[in-house]
């Protein structure tokens, strides 16, 4: 009973387990993207599979000798079909480059990459602590909050120190953001660059990351009417950062959207930090 219980484990581990099906919990944000691609590949190849099954159980069923005593080339060949099956293949194969290609690049530099030895610990599950979260996730490490979902509770203690809010004020006063969620009262930062500036965003990740829950997204952008790949990068929502909103954004005059603002209780919260970034 316990080796079939263990199939449907949905605790995360950090180790194999007999009867794995899946792979561990990952321990860097190379091998985040890694299992990502993996799964977005599994998603065709069963699509794939699927169809392929069909077509041949139709050609058997269908086009049996006793179905289809005379084959005419004219009733079973055609221009559009042969256009279906030879398209098909490569929207598909185009569908999973773009993913492959992204996670790629993100990689293709080893160098941005900490020690995968320094990020061995990066979630250690605890069973009983006052919180009641499932997870520990060690500052300053480079992917340790990637895919873990903190609870209410630890999103409400979690604080911000002096660099870190210093450093945020200095986005907010460049590309830096703070959004409300439709279904949160609580806000999250993003930042927000081109790709070409990725040795930048990518230091900006390194600080950010333990209050991220993924690694920066790529997005299709403009600037100056320019097509321009944009990276993003996203935190959670934390309370901690409803000052930072109030400080920056106010309300606009019919109270929809937010705006950002410049007031003069800025000049206590700038320092050779903010200034920096």
């Amino acid at each position: 009973m316990a080796n079939f219980t263990s199939i449907f484990n949905i605790i995360l581990n950090d180790v194999a387990e007999p009867w794995q099906l899946g792979f561990q919990d990952s321990a860097a944000p190379g091998f985040t993207g890694l299992v990502t691609l993996h799964n977005t590949i599994g998603f065709y190849l069963i699509v794939i599979s699927i169809s392929v099954f069909w077509v041949l159980f139709s050609l058997i069923y269908y086009y049996s000798s006793n179905k289809n005593p005379i084959a005419h080339k004219y009733l079973t060949h055609g221009t559009v079909l042969e256009l279906v099956w030879t398209i098909t293949p490569a929207l598909i194969l185009i569908a999973i480059a773009f993913p492959s290609f992204r996670l790629l690049y993100l990689m293709d530099n080893p160098g941005l990459y900490p020690d995968l030895a320094l990020t061995a610990l990066a979630s250690i599950p605890v069973s009983k602590i006052v919180t009641g979260s499932t997870e520990i996730v060690p500052f300053g490490v480079t992917g340790a909050s990637n895919n873990i979902r903190l609870n209410k509770h630890s999103r409400d203690i979690t604080e911000f120190n002096y660099e870190l809010l210093s450093q945020l004020v200095g986005h907010l006063l460049g590309d830096g953001s703070i959004h409300y969620m439709r279904t949160s009262v609580t806000p999250y930062f993003v930042f927000t660059q081109t790709i070409k500036r990725f040795e930048y965003i990518w230091h900006v990740y390194l600080t950010l990351n333990p209050y991220c829950c993924r690694v920066p997204l790529i997005n299709p952008g403009k600037r100056k009417g320019i097509p321009q790949p944009l990276l993003q990068i996203m935190t959670r929502s934390y309370p901690a950062l409803i000052p930072l909103h109030e400080l920056f954004y106010q309300k606009s005059v019919n109270g929809s959207n937010y705006i950002k603002i410049i007031t003069i209780d800025l000049l206590q919260h700038l320092n050779p930090i903010s200034l920096a970034y």
